[in-house]
């Protein structure tokens, strides 16, 4: 990770977090404000700061550097801005091209990854890095029920995508990063080998 700062690196989990005190102030006038905390915290914060220190990880696990481009960033932070644009406006095509940008990033990051992973000599824990594939692997599946749930369907199928939307974006997405991620940072805390 490179030292000083980086706009789209260090900014937007910061302006996400920000989004959620005001929401909850605001919350009489928002049309979803349950929706809307959830997903300023964890797509937009935690996803940004799953994918930057993802990466920062990997670097330093992998004795590699691989600058994230700003771009993949952007795209991210804007898909997520776009997804509670067009669910909060009730426009389902702008939810779309949002979950999209969101998913393409989340893809184009594992993929730099497993590059990285190949490119590299074998490291001790290059397993954690896996962990951060497989992981970007499962949220544009998460992504694709989030969408489908947006565009309105009747129970039973609304109550089952909920549940699949919230199992693989919660366990598989934020879940297999944290844990990838406490395989090496726990042992170190711990002062063990």
């Amino acid at each position: 990770m490179r030292r000083g700062f980086a706009p789209w690196r260090d900014l937007p989990a910061v302006l996400w977090l920000l989004v959620v005190p005001v929401v909850a102030f605001l919350h009489p006038w928002v049309p979803e404000p349950r929706w809307l905390l959830l997903h300023a915290l964890l797509l937009g914060a935690a996803t940004h700061s799953v994918v930057v220190w993802s990466q920062h990880f990997a670097d330093a696990l992998l004795h590699t550097t691989s600058p994230q481009p700003a771009a993949l960033l952007a795209t991210l932070n804007l898909g997520a801005v776009a997804v509670v644009a067009g669910t909060q406006t009730a426009r389902w095509p702008l939810t779309v091209v949002g979950a999209s940008a969101v998913a393409g990033a989340v893809a184009w990051h594992g993929i730099r990854l497993l590059r990285q992973l190949r490119r590299a000599l074998p490291a001790r824990f290059s397993v954690v890095v896996r962990y951060y594939v497989a992981a970007a692997a499962l949220l544009p599946v998460g992504a694709t029920l989030g969408v489908l749930l947006a565009r309105g369907l009747d129970d039973p199928w609304h109550e089952r995508l909920l549940l699949a939307h919230v199992t693989v974006n919660l366990l598989g997405w934020v879940g297999l990063s944290v844990a990838g991620t406490v395989t090496t940072l726990w042992p170190t805390m711990l002062h063990t080998r």
